[in-house]
């Protein structure tokens, strides 16, 4: 699925003359959503009609986006293991695909046997958690290439991987997962109405999203095309013909989980999951009003990142500091600080011990004595890591608005 290159002010997503570009995001550096640093550029638009932040999807954007997949590697940090999500106040913590299908198996319930569908499969991750919780079903992946093929095709219950377009993958499907893809497609309303076709009645498609609104570093990704919230999310899957049952910001950390199925009088078979009694759903609702001004808002995002990496630099100036984290915020910070970082703390066993960006990851237990640790996360977050972390001889210097 594609798009043209939008006109100046017309905003692809609703079509409305209401695109405005927001010039202070070309002077920050920007990240790859493999977590590499990469330099400023590219256009960054918000939509005054439907409220949906964008970039531009010029030649110039597509020129970036062959390059970075070019060398694209999923989570390399910990040689392909899956990242984990920490809970800020315990830190208990447990793989982004388990974390998820638990939700989703408190919200809904399966029935014992389907065929699943995972588009953007990466090497399994999603495919192998959902194969625990529905031993029964049949799974089948989707990818841009083949690079992965014999490892997801020996997970228990796949069937294959294609590297076709999902709406060419043969048969019908009780659900679909899409795992932080939609906001890589440049036409995401087209991609969701043509999935339509592939959907049993009544099957789900589960979108995990990045939700910028909660994590601003998100708008960094040089390669996401669209930056969602709950409210634009849910009106892109309503025009695009289903039912939201679930608009969730709390499933997981700084991520949008959303849960739909085909609208009525949709054409398709097959058997319905069943919702379970007693969890709120969005069943067939209007997305709540789009902020008086989303514009404002993102820009108010952007002067908090540039601020985050001002404050950073000056106490890099000061001395040697090191990163908390190995994603996506550290990545960038990484690129602003121009490599003036020591080392990066992580609490992800898969990745402690390993470097990153060529410098040592240590487990906050190992940090040395006397350190000063930035920590590149939302003001709330931030702070309650800092207060989970803490320890007499090691200072985590937290970003402005704490």
């Amino acid at each position: 699925m594609d798009m043209e290159t939008p006109k100046a002010t017309a905003c692809p997503h609703c079509g409305q003359p209401a695109l405005e570009e927001l010039r202070e995001f070309r002077l920050l550096r920007r990240v790859t959503s493999d977590c590499r640093p990469w330099p400023a550029g590219g256009r960054l638009c918000v939509c005054g009609h439907c409220g949906i932040v964008q970039k531009i999807i010029d030649a110039a954007w597509r020129r970036e986006v062959r390059d970075i997949y070019a060398g694209y590697a999923v989570y390399h940090q910990a040689e392909g293991a899956e990242q984990a999500v920490f809970e800020p106040s315990s830190g208990a913590a447990l793989p982004r695909s388990l974390r998820l299908l638990s939700a989703l198996g408190d919200a809904v319930t399966l029935p014992r046997q389907g065929r699943m569908l995972d588009i953007g499969c990466g090497n399994g991750a999603t495919l192998r958690a959902f194969g625990r919780i529905a031993p029964a079903w049949s799974l089948v992946g989707t990818e841009l290439d083949d690079r992965c093929r014999r490892q997801v095709e020996s997970l228990p219950g796949v069937e294959a991987l294609y590297t076709c377009p999902p709406d060419q993958v043969p048969g019908s499907f009780d659900a679909i997962t899409m795992i932080h893809v939609l906001e890589h497609i440049p036409a995401p309303g087209p991609f969701l109405a043509a999935l339509l076709l592939k959907m049993a009645a009544g099957g789900l498609l589960v979108l995990e999203l990045p939700h910028h609104a909660a994590n601003p570093f998100e708008l960094l990704i040089a390669d996401h095309c669209t930056h969602f919230t709950a409210s634009t999310a849910a009106g892109l899957l309503q025009s695009a013909g289903y039912d939201v049952l679930v608009a969730a910001e709390d499933w997981i950390p700084k991520e949008l989980s959303l849960v739909a199925r085909p609208g009525q009088g949709t054409r398709v078979t097959g058997k319905a999951p069943r919702l379970r009694r007693g969890v709120k759903g969005r069943e067939g609702c209007q997305p709540p009003a789009a902020s008086p001004s989303p514009a404002a808002t993102v820009a108010g995002a952007l002067a908090w990142l540039a601020a985050t990496a001002a404050a950073a630099r000056q106490l890099a100036a000061r001395g040697d500091i090191a990163l908390l984290g190995t994603s996506i915020a550290a990545g960038w910070l990484f690129a602003e600080l121009d490599g003036a970082v020591r080392f990066f703390v992580d609490e992800d066993p898969g990745r402690v011990g390993k470097t990153y960006l060529d410098r040592p990851v240590h487990h906050p237990s190992q940090v040395p004595e006397g350190s000063v640790v930035f920590i590149p996360q939302p003001p709330a977050l931030a702070a309650a890591i800092s207060r989970r972390l803490a320890r007499p001889g090691v200072v985590y210097h937290l970003p402005p608005g704490v």
